[in-house]
């Protein structure tokens, strides 16, 4: 047996031995994808296993993650700091080596991987930061490819034919997709379901296409990526026809996609291959010769960068600054100190505020990118001085995502995986379809900004298709997610300063309407998610806890109710998530313990539980707008300030 049959069969083994360990996986992509992913670690990958955060390596992104074993035995053959040991710990709470593939780049994990689809975006995401960073910096710091791993199920889903569209339409040469073609899928043959020809579906997308019909063949393989690196005017995707399952009495079958194989099956793909039967098993030759002659091929690549690399920064103190900001992931712009030039009588949309105040900081640094799914013109989220990312100038700030939310967010996730600091921005009701992006921001902890413009049923005419009643409430659900929804420029500037000098994922909610500033409003204290607005007159009646616009009409309520002596405070509450992380007695200071307090939001967001005595106490929308007039939406939701007066009255008396 040669030796690069040998390396393959060694991957082969020990996967299937990783998911017969755990009694779960999926190993039929692990043996039927094994010749692909040794040819690119092999052959064309530039990394280096001691030093995973490396500016300049290539990008292996493993979009169809149900194969991590696969990944996770080439890592431990690559020579990543993974041990025999913790292969044995596969899909086990507190192992490194999860059931999908999750964040960890230094042992060669990029991206969090899992969601079909969601990979080969990211990916996308990645590339159009190689080409940012390339044509910004250098060619001397930034050169390297990016690599996506995708199977049947990841381009049957929608966002594959967003992530392929916008990446042909922007030319992105560096991009190359290895799609294992093995035509199955969890329930059974893909045909009838999946018949298209992709290529031909590629090719109209403006990609390079070509096909491999022996995924057996690495030689092949091996031919096809070099062809498609020599492509430099548009992305690349190799067809690589395969077997899932290759070697087992049930190949070509769904029956070895999704759970372990048995006993039986496991001598008998050991034995076609000719391993040690005994689990675990390494050949010390098979290991050796693999990180050799990858150490072989990149060490020089690397050392050959570090010298490039010392000099470049040593000579050139602004990017000297940039790259450090890049690679800790930290930097401060206090925007609390910053004279924010904006009308004395604030009276314009806060959406366009927005703009102003996205711009200044993009004025402050080159690592803010990001643009919007078409509709920049209305959530005026622009960088005006960034020029647009397009062919022929890579070194714009603002992509046009074209109506492609789903891909936008998960190309986001991928541009602040490479130390960028992206936003990107669509009306609220439109981020249902941004969900997968943003969960996946929250789980990587990716500093990654969601402007979410037109936040207000008060969009008449726009009919309840428009007009957001559940996204609050959905995006509140999503874990290590801040929300930020201001009632004005002061609240804005603040949750803007959160935001930037934190490394989080974020959204900022701003309505279209023209909201004027509140003289009691407080930038410092939107750092602590929640603050009195306005304070009673008097003896407590009750706390009023608002958000955004609608903390305008608890202000006016609570003025109106005063006249009676129902002395109400108001809470203004830009941010659930960072008011809670507050102490006590905060909290206390704001919601005195035995004190009534209502929640006044135009969502039907049910997190306000958490604050009031029973449901009645929340005042909010729970059922779907109407198209007309503002003042009558209003009336018909039974939002409208009279109402609402006579709501909050009745509670309090």
């Amino acid at each position: 047996m040669d030796i690069d049959k040998k390396i393959i069969n060694g991957i082969r083994s020990l996967s299937i031995d990783m998911i017969d360990e755990a009694k779960s996986g999926h190993p039929g992509i692990c043996l039927d994808a094994a010749p692909t992913i040794y040819t690119l670690f092999r052959y064309h990958l530039k990394f280096n296993p001691e030093d995973g955060n490396w500016l300049n390596r290539d990008r292996f992104i493993l979009s169809a993650g149900h194969g991590s074993a696969l990944l996770y035995s080439t890592l431990f053959f690559a020579g990543y700091p993974i041990s025999l040991d913790e292969l044995k710990t596969f899909r086990q709470v507190g192992s490194k080596l999860t059931g999908h593939p999750e964040l960890n780049t230094k042992i060669g994990i990029e991206t969090t991987t899992g969601p079909l689809g969601e990979g080969f975006a990211t990916g996308v995401g990645i590339a159009i930061a190689e080409e940012y960073l390339r044509n910004t910096i250098g060619k001397d710091v930034y050169d390297y490819y990016t690599y996506v791993l995708v199977g049947d199920g990841d381009l049957m889903e929608g966002i594959s034919y967003e992530a392929m569209s916008l990446a042909g339409s922007l030319k992105l040469g560096k991009l190359i997709v290895l799609y294992d073609s093995n035509s199955v899928s969890l329930d059974g043959s893909t045909f009838g379901v999946f018949n298209e020809d992709i290529l031909k579906r590629f090719e109209a997308c403006g990609w390079h296409t070509q096909e491999v019909s022996d995924g057996e063949n690495f030689g092949s393989i091996n031919e096809a990526i070099t062809k498609a690196k020599e492509v430099a005017d548009r992305p690349s995707i190799i067809k690589i026809k395969t077997i899932l399952g290759i070697g087992t009495s049930k190949a070509g079958t769904n029956e070895t996609h999704g759970k372990p194989l048995s006993d039986s099956d496991i001598e008998l793909v050991k034995n076609k291959m000719n391993v040690n039967l005994v689990p675990f098993y390494v050949s010390k030759e098979a290991a050796t010769t693999f990180r050799d002659e990858i150490e072989k091929r990149c060490i020089p690549l690397y050392n050959e960068w570090v010298s490039r690399y010392n000099a470049f920064v040593s000579n050139d103190s602004v990017n000297k600054k940039m790259l450090g900001y890049i690679e800790t992931g930290e930097f401060r712009i206090n925007l609390k100190t910053i004279k924010v030039n904006f009308e004395e009588d604030q009276t314009e949309e806060l959406r366009i505020t927005n703009g102003k105040l996205l711009n200044l900081i993009g004025n402050l640094t080159p690592l803010l990118i990001g643009g919007s799914a078409d509709v920049a013109s209305s959530t005026k989220a622009y960088l005006t001085h960034g020029n647009d990312f397009k062919i022929n100038d890579y070194k714009g700030r603002n992509i046009h995502f074209g109506v492609r939310e789903n891909v936008m967010s998960s190309v986001l996730n991928g541009l602040a995986l490479c130390g960028l600091r992206p936003f990107g921005s669509t009306f609220l009701s439109f981020s249902d379809y941004m969900k997968p992006g943003i969960r996946l921001s929250a789980m990587m902890n990716l500093p990654v900004t969601y402007i979410f413009t037109h936040d207000s049923v008060g969009i008449g005419e726009d009919g309840p298709t428009h007009q957001p009643i559940e996204q609050l409430g959905m995006l509140r659900s999503i874990p290590n997610l801040k929300v930020f929804r201001p009632a004005d420029v002061k609240e804005l500037v603040g949750s803007w300063d959160y935001v930037i000098n934190n490394r989080i994922p974020a959204c900022i909610v701003v309505t279209k309407e023209k909201l004027p500033e509140i003289k009691s409003s407080d930038i410092t204290y939107t750092e602590k998610g929640a603050y009195i607005i306005k304070k009673e007159v008097g003896r407590l009646s009750g706390v009023l806890i608002s958000t955004g616009e609608d903390v305008h009409t608890a202000i006016e309520i609570s003025d109106e109710l005063s006249k009676k002596n129902i002395n109400l405070r108001v809470v203004s509450m830009p941010s659930v998530e960072v008011f809670n992380e507050q102490p006590k007695e905060y909290k206390e200071e704001l919601m005195p313990i035995g004190s009534k307090v209502i929640v006044l939001e135009a969502s039907n967001d049910r997190t306000w539980n958490e604050f009031v005595y029973n449901s009645k106490y929340i005042i909010n929308i729970n059922k779907f707008g109407v198209s007309g007039k503002k003042a009558d939406v209003l009336k018909y939701l039974e939002f409208d300030k009279e109402t609402l007066l006579m709501k909050i009255e009745n509670l309090l008396k």
